[in-house]
């Protein structure tokens, strides 16, 4: 089949997520698999630089595995704060009608409604192309400010009405997605797959442990991902202390970067936390098993709002499919798949996590035990090649 992923983001910088991971798999299933993107996070070369119109492409692209190959196709836009958007909207209009036509399209997954979802609706019935939508957020809530939050809404609302089907993460966006007036009997869950070759817990981190020197006693808390507003990260630093005064010996990794990166190194500053906290930034996705299995516990402290409150960051599978245990706030979306310790998920509001890594922490026995839960749920429900297969099945049905 020839498949043509769209979303709104930029596939090259964005942290590598469910679009990556679908679309190369399928690749390596032996798929032409096509993505149109849009570079969100655009800065300028030069005073000069106002952005292009012509479309870039980029064969044989990757960013997960070697072996896959994906065409990427770059509509251009205008490097100019709220023209980059607009322009964009009309640059994708001409270019996925011309995607559609010159490489044979049969299926379409969009992840996107505002920048191109209209866009791809239009063109998909006109060319008879289905279109499966991948729901893992609720898009309006991401998006600031209000206005445009409400404008997303309305179109999020045209979307899934006109798609064929739509695949979403949780229980409780599938809902989501049928409120704004998706047909129920369209749609599906499908659930976040890991790739367990890559993530499980027999991996050496002896060299890493070094590198971040971190003792054979040190207890580590992990955090991996975007820190974003929600995050909650900027919160339990400042709980930290807390845990500290209890378990000296506590040391919290957080790997990733994001929005609220400045933010958190001036409160490990502010805090005197530098020798107790270890920031990366952005690492290589290939080493975040490694990362990940250094871990005695991993977190999410995602604040509950409308943004998160239906979700399941696909992290948290990939904390589980390494065996370890993690702590959360009970988001809707997560505990309606990983309801309790038997999936090995501890829950807790914000306020209580120091009190409750503490408890944890003490207790080895009931972090093998609830890390060892995780990861039987996770091999029986996320294996990556059994979630991949479930998406070709929908494609060719609908094909």
């Amino acid at each position: 089949m020839n498949i043509l992923f769209i979303h709104e983001v930029d596939w090259q910088k964005k942290v590598i997520f469910d679009m990556h991971e679908f679309a190369e798999s399928l690749s390596i299933l032996g798929h032409s698999v096509y993505v149109i993107d849009y570079q969100d996070t655009w800065k300028r070369d030069n005073w000069l630089d106002f952005g292009y119109l012509r479309t870039k492409d980029i064969p044989n692209s990757q960013r997960v595995y070697k072996d896959a190959s994906v065409f990427l196709i770059r509509p251009g836009f205008l490097k100019i704060t709220v023209l980059d958007r607009l322009s964009a909207m009309v640059t994708h209009y001409f270019e996925i009608q011309r995607t559609i036509k010159k490489f044979k399209i049969d299926a379409i997954i969009l992840y996107s409604v505002p920048t191109n979802g209209l866009q791809t609706v239009l063109f998909a019935r006109k060319y008879k192309v289905p279109v499966v939508f991948r729901s893992i957020d609720s898009l309006h809530g991401l998006v600031k400010p209000k206005i445009l939050s409400g404008i997303t809404l309305f179109f999020e609302k045209i979307v899934y009405r006109n798609v064929d089907y739509i695949v979403a993460l949780t229980p409780k966006l599938a809902d989501y997605v049928i409120t704004l007036g998706a047909d129920k009997k369209r749609v599906k869950l499908l659930l976040f797959g890991v790739d367990t070759t890559k993530f499980h817990p027999a991996i050496d981190t002896s060299a890493l442990k070094e590198t971040l020197h971190i003792g054979t006693k040190d207890k580590i808390i992990l955090f991996m991902g975007t820190f974003f507003d929600f995050s909650g990260l900027d919160l339990f630093i400042q709980q930290f202390p807390m845990v500290l005064k209890e378990i000296p010996e506590a040391k919290l990794v957080l790997v990733g970067g994001g929005p609220l990166y400045e933010h958190i190194k001036t409160l490990i500053q502010k805090l005197n936390l530098s020798d107790n906290v270890i920031i990366t930034g952005f690492q290589p996705f290939e080493l975040m098993p490694e990362y990940i299995n250094l871990a005695d516990l991993c977190i999410n402290p995602f604040q509950i709002n409308e943004t998160t409150i239906d979700i399941i960051p696909g992290k948290i599978y990939q904390y589980l499919a390494c065996a370890k245990p993690v702590l959360a706030t009970p988001l809707l979306g997560m505990k309606e798949l990983l309801p309790d310790e038997k999936s090995g998920i501890f829950y807790s509001d914000i306020d209580d996590f120091p009190k409750n890594i503490i408890t944890i922490l003490r207790d080895e026995k009931l972090l093998k035990t609830v890390g060892d839960n995780g990861y039987e749920q996770c091999i029986e429900n996320n294996e990556k090649w059994n979630v991949v297969k479930q998406l070709e099945n929908i494609l060719k049905n609908n094909d």
